[in-house]
Order: C-alpha cells, then structure tokens, then sequence
C-alpha cells in the first residue's frame, strides 16, 4: 500500500487541478485559434412557391474543412418551421455548376464558377414557412442566418408517391389520387450523356410513359467512384440533377438504384471500388461491405448526401438499395448480413428523409429473397425475370409472377426488370430480341402485369438496343389510352373470372394442339402433376422446370407428368434445346408404359441449358382418351427443353387466354391469343386466329352494360355494344380474334 504524506497530497491536488484548468483552455484556445465558420443566404428561388414544388436556398459558408461530404467534419443544414408548427431539418449539399456541350458524340461538361452549398426543399403545406441555416465545423464552432420566410401556395401537383391505404396492391399521391405507371427502363446513357435522356424522355413522355428507373452506376451517374472513398464526384451529380429535372418536365417518376451489383464482384469492377483497401477503402474483401462498421457508415454518408440532393423530388418513386444483390460475391453464405444491412439502411434512410420515400432493392432471383421481403422497410417488391429458358410466355409468367408475390407479401409488386433474352452481343451472336421486331415481348409483358394488378407495368430492359432503335414505344401508348383517368386504387377491383364457351359437340376439326412452356430454371420442382383441360385451363404450371434431370442432380429431380384427354388421339411434341456434356436418354411414358426414348449424347461440349444445340421435336403418337404423359431422363445429367406441345387436345378457342380486373360493375379485360409469343414471333410460327370465340365473365351486378372493343396496338376504340349481364353472367362473341384484344366495361 502506498502511504501519502499531506505534502505530497497537496502537490497532488494542485497538479490536478493544473490539469483540469488547462485542458478546457486547450480545446477553447484550439477552437478560438481556427477560424470561425459563418453563413450567410446569397439566393432564395422564390418568396412564393406552388405547393410540391422546388424551394432552392444558395449559400456562402466560410469555414475550415477538408471534407465538405463529411458531416463531422463540416455540417450544414436547414431547419424549417411548418405552417403547422412541425420542425424539419434538411442537410445542405456542396454543389457545383456546369454547362453541357456535345462534341463529337459526347458529353463535356465544363464548370461555372466555384462549388458552393445548397439547399433544397419542398413544402407539403399550404401557408406561410420560415426557415434559417445553420453551419457547425468539426471544432464544435457554429454559426447560423438570420430567419427567413417564404409561402407556399395552392398547385395542382399530386405530391409524393405512397402506398395505398384503399388498396394497397397500387400507389397513390399525396392528393389521394392513383394512376396506372407504364414505361420501361433507361437505366445509363451512352457518351452523349445527358442528351441521350432529352430524347428518350420526351419519346416516353409523348407515348405515356410517367415510370423508368435509373442506376448510379459506375460508368455513369456513381458519385462515389472516380473519387477516393468518402468524397463525391459533383459533375456525376449534376448529371443526375439534370435527368431528375428533366424527369419532372416530363411527368416521369423513377425508382432510383443506389448500387449494382458489380461493384461487390471480383470479375467485374471490384478491382476499381473505392471501398477496395487497394484504393483507400477499408475492406479486405467484398464479403465484408455488409459488415464492416467503416463501410456501413461511409454508406449511411452517401445516403444522406443523395437524400439531401434529390430527396426534395416528387418525382423520386422510390429508393432502390440494390440492384440484384443476389449477384454480389459470397451472398449466399451471407444472407443473414445482407438482410441486416438493408434493414439498417432502410430505417437510416427513414430517419434523414424527411419526405418518407418508398424503399425497395432488387434480386436477379425471381424467387429471392423473401428473408429481405418480409422486411416491413421494403415496401415495394421488385421482380427480374428474363428468357431465353422458361420464359417463352411471357404474359403467363408475369401474371403469375406478380400474384403470387401480392399473396406471399402483401405488398406492391412490380417486374422492374424484364426480357426474352437476358444476353447482350458478345455474350451470344444474336440475342433473340433483335429478331421480335414487332415489340410481342414488351406488348405482352406489359398488358399482362396491368391484369395482375400491378400498380405498374413490368419495364423492359433493353432501352438504347431494342425499344428505341426498333421504335417501339407505341406498345406503350396503346395501353396509356386504354388506361387514361382510371384511378385503380379506387376501383376495389378483383381478379375477373372468366370462362370459355364448349361447344356441346366437339368435332375433330375442333381440337387443336395445346404448347406448354417451363419456367422454372435451375431448382427442384416442388410439384410434377399437372392436369391440361380441353378449354384451354390448366393446373398451375410454374413448378414446370426448363431442366429435365439424369442421375447426376438427384437433388433437383422431380421430372413432371401430364394428365391430357385426345377425344380423336393426337401427338406429344417435345422439343429439345442442350444436353449437358454427360448426355442425357429422353424417355417418355404414356399410362406408365415406355411410349419412346431417344438417346441425346453431348454433340457441343458446352453446359450451356439455351445454346440450341439439338434444336430438335421429339413426337410420340398417343391413342384416343385421357392418359398419364410422364417426361423423364434416365441418362446421366439434364437436358432442356423449349416446350411441349399436345396436338388435339384443347378446343381452338382454348388458345383464348382472358385475364382482368372487376370490381363488379366496371372491367378491365385482356384477351390474348396464346400463340401470339415472342417465340413463335422469333421462329416465324404462323398465328392461327381463333374463330367463333364466346367468353362468359362473372360476378357482374345484373344489368346492361357497354362493352368497347379496344386494339390494343393502336389504342383505338374499335366498336361498342350494349350487353346484359343476367344472374352475374356477361356472355361475349368475338367472331375472329388473331393476336390480342382489350375490353372495357362499364354500366350503361
């Protein structure tokens, strides 16, 4: 024990409190030494500003910082007062001008003057606001601007998008009031930059589109790239600034992506990220984004400067974390981090928003991640579902894709992305879209998910290769006039059943054959029976795998049997796509007998499901009746098939598809000819028009009723009548129906 003299006890205490005096003197000698921050307004857009619309506040600060993005090292922001009474608080952003030019092809931007801070808001309330500005610098030292006031006025802007209280499958306004979104995506321009959107946008504008979606990706639009980690590229910035005010003008709402995927893949640009270690990061590897406290909280920073920039735009439809963070490296082993993540980054961004955005991400995975979707911060589900394999009908896939999303989590769903062929040149020689010249993949792509209830149509990909070369936007202006002032949320719509009339005799020349295609891609079936009905209904077929399995995946093998009646016989047309380099035995059983079985030995080489390598119809005749069809490999690995066709059992006008919405006295009816796909389109298969088609549509209030008779191309009124719906039943003839057509039906 050490024993101290009062001496010594007394010295002790004055070196404390030596100490105590001089260490507060230090940190305000410190402080007074730097120099103090000041603040001061150079601009006000406007005393008067339409309600949802731009207030924008230019300021001069003087103060010390390295980082003008680091709000600990320098913070600026914006504390408005409601005419309610409610404080808002809005970080400023650093900001620098420039002016576009186009020379040879590509954008230059060249900058105006020096970078200085900027504020922006929007009011959400009529009447009178005041506001200042306040500075603090990384010393604790702050200063602020005297009050200012402006007022906001009455507009006709809707206001922000949100989730429907009436109807939650659709989005709706401010103002309470809900459109149909229809467009597609334009997700990064070429060289010219900015002015390749001054002609995409006012294409989409004038054929109805209001929706696309926008990545920040590395090559165009990415603020934290080409800059050391934590510091932001401003002239990407100004870029995205122009296409969002452009987007406004043009009454195009966007789903804004923060990240792709790539960015996290050693094969593609993780070698550049500059949350690489290599470059200043600090992350060893990929893998540790989703946990690393560092990375999580440079990311908070990049949010909160994204908000702060564009938060203030009506026209922002949601926030995307992610674009398909199931193609990150190590997400499988990480699901749990991942999931974590967004959850941390969906309430970060609810707690800077002040405007309360949407928030979603996106997976490559159709059928990922429901462990992120049942997050109650993703409020939108998003869909990417691309061909070649299993989508060779689109609007079958879509319309199911998108119901049973709404069922599994009662949210919104949209296909934000899709496509027939999801390779670009040089992946393939010719990826199949080239050869859809009509636009059938985006026609029934987008018809199709209006059916299912969608708040938007699912939006194609392939903008600047396909959609604007091939001049395809009248797709979409079509369906805009058939949807025009329709407020869905309103409409308390149901999904529409509906029915083909049988003809009570059915004759040979009756019957026609019946193409059924897989959509599950590499997993195991979770059902293989499925029963095909004469009028064109089957069971459900989305566990029909694009994969028939050997003995190599006895995991993934649950190969599928068909229950089908041939009144007169008929033929089973299988058609046969690769086989994998271990080969395969197709064998096909009819009533649980050996019907036939092909050997299909390796010819390419290659593991490749979609390279056509047999390119090949395989047919086994089948005697009248109703019989068991099993398809099934007993070779050693898989091989994949395009379809299976059974000729001579369904009635023609079985090849009807009717899809809609109803809320009992009013619809929105869809009818597609089955045979009008994108594959038949790029095979240059015959369209066989059904004849003499009669539908009944039901649940209809009792009463007469006026049908239009939309085409669905021109987006035209073709003719009317007047019908009459008796116990609940409406009964319609179409004499000839060739590709597709749309009613509308509403009381007379």
């Amino acid at each position: 024990m050490i024993i101290l003299r009062k001496k010594e006890v007394l010295i002790l205490c004055v070196i404390i409190i030596t100490l105590l005096s001089i260490i507060p003197a230090y940190y305000f000698l410190r402080r007074a030494l730097h120099m103090k921050p000041s603040i001061s307004i150079t601009r006000i857009s406007s005393e008067e500003v339409p309600l949802y619309s731009l207030l924008e506040i230019d300021l001069n600060v003087t103060a010390e910082y390295e980082n003008p993005f680091d709000p600990s090292d320098i913070d600026v922001i914006a504390i408005f007062t409601t005419p309610s009474g409610k404080k808002i608080k809005v970080p400023a952003f650093y900001y620098q001008e420039y002016r576009r030019k186009l020379i040879n092809s590509r954008e230059v931007l060249e900058p105006i003057g020096n970078p200085y801070w900027k504020v922006r808001f929007t009011p959400t309330e009529i009447g009178q606001y005041s506001f200042y500005v306040e500075v603090r610098d990384r010393y604790g030292n702050k200063a602020r601007t005297e009050v200012k006031t402006f007022k906001a006025i009455p507009s006709d802007k809707p206001g922000f998008v949100r989730i429907s209280k009436r109807d939650p499958r659709y989005l709706e306004f401010d103002n309470g009031r809900s459109i149909f979104f229809i467009g597609h995506d334009v997700c990064w321009p070429s060289s010219r930059g900015t002015y390749d959107y001054d002609i995409w946008f006012s294409e989409m504008q004038k054929h109805g589109e209001n929706i696309t979606r926008i990545w920040m990706a590395p090559w165009y639009f990415g603020i934290e790239w080409k800059t050391k980690v934590g510091y932001y590229d401003l002239a990407e910035a100004w870029r995205l600034d122009y296409v969002i005010r452009l987007a406004e003008k043009k009454g195009i709402y966007i789903l804004l992506c923060f990240m792709n995927h790539g960015q996290l893949r050693r094969e593609d640009q993780w070698a550049k990220n500059p949350y690489n270690k290599e470059n200043g990061g600090p992350l060893d590897k990929p893998e540790d984004f989703w946990s690393n406290d560092k990375a999580i909280e440079l990311f908070k920073r990049r949010i909160r400067y994204i908000i702060a920039r564009w938060g203030y735009s009506t026209h922002i439809l949601a926030w995307e974390l992610w674009n398909e963070v199931d193609l990150t490296d190590g997400y499988a082993e990480r699901r749990d981090q991942v999931a974590l993540w967004h959850k941390i980054m969906a309430n970060y961004i609810k707690e800077v928003d002040p405007y309360d955005h949407l928030v979603t991400t996106s997976f490559a995975n159709p059928y990922l991640d429901p462990k992120i979707w049942s997050l109650k911060e993703m409020e939108i589900i998003t869909v990417h579902r691309y061909g070649p394999g299993g989508f060779k009908d689109i609007a079958g896939e879509v319309y199911k894709l998108i119901r049973s999303k709404w069922e599994q989590f009662k949210k919104p769903v949209i296909i934000t992305e899709f496509g027939s062929d999801w390779r670009w040149p040089g992946i393939c020689p010719r990826p199949y879209y080239y050869d859809d010249k009509e636009g059938v993949e985006i026609h029934n792509g987008i018809w199709a998910s209006i059916m299912a209830a969608s708040p938007s149509t699912a939006m194609l990909w392939w903008w600047d290769n396909y959609i604007h070369p091939y001049n395809l936007y009248y797709h979409f202006k079509a369906l805009a006039n058939y949807l025009n002032e329709i407020d869905p949320a309103r409409c308390n719509f149901k999904y529409l059943r509906a029915e083909i009339v049988i003809p009570k005799e059915i004759r040979k020349e009756d019957l026609t054959s019946i193409t059924v295609y897989p959509s599950l891609d590499w997993a195991k079936p979770a059902e293989n029976y499925f029963i095909l009905n004469l009028n064109g209904t089957t069971s459900d077929l989305s566990q029909l795998s694009f994969y028939i399995q050997g003995k190599a995946h006895p995991e993934l093998k649950n190969n599928p049997t068909f229950k089908v009646t041939f009144p007169y016989g008929g033929k089973v047309i299988i058609h046969v796509n690769s086989v994998s380099k271990s080969g395969a035995i197709l064998t096909v059983y009819v009533d649980n007998f050996i019907a036939k079985q092909v050997s299909l030995p390796d010819r390419d080489g290659k593991y490749d499901g979609h390279a056509r390598e047999y390119d090949l119809d395989i047919e086994v005749d089948v005697p009248p009746g109703t019989h068991e069809i099993k398809i099934d490999n007993v070779g050693n690995d898989w091989f994949t098939w395009d379809y299976i066709r059974f000729e001579g059992a369904m009635i023609k006008q079985g090849k009807a598809r009717i899809l809609g919405l109803t809320n009992g006295t009013f619809a929105l009816v869809w009818i597609q000819n089955r045979d009008n796909t994108w594959w038949n389109a790029v095979n240059k298969v015959p369209i066989e028009p059904i004849k003499d088609l009669e539908i009944m549509l039901y649940d209809f209030k009792d009463g007469k009723y006026i049908v239009e008779f939309w085409d669905t191309y021109k987006g035209e009124v073709m003719k009317k009548e007047i019908v009459e719906a008796t116990n609940g039943v409406i009964r319609i003839k179409i004499s000839e129906l060739e590709r597709d057509i749309a009613l509308k039906i509403y009381q007379a």
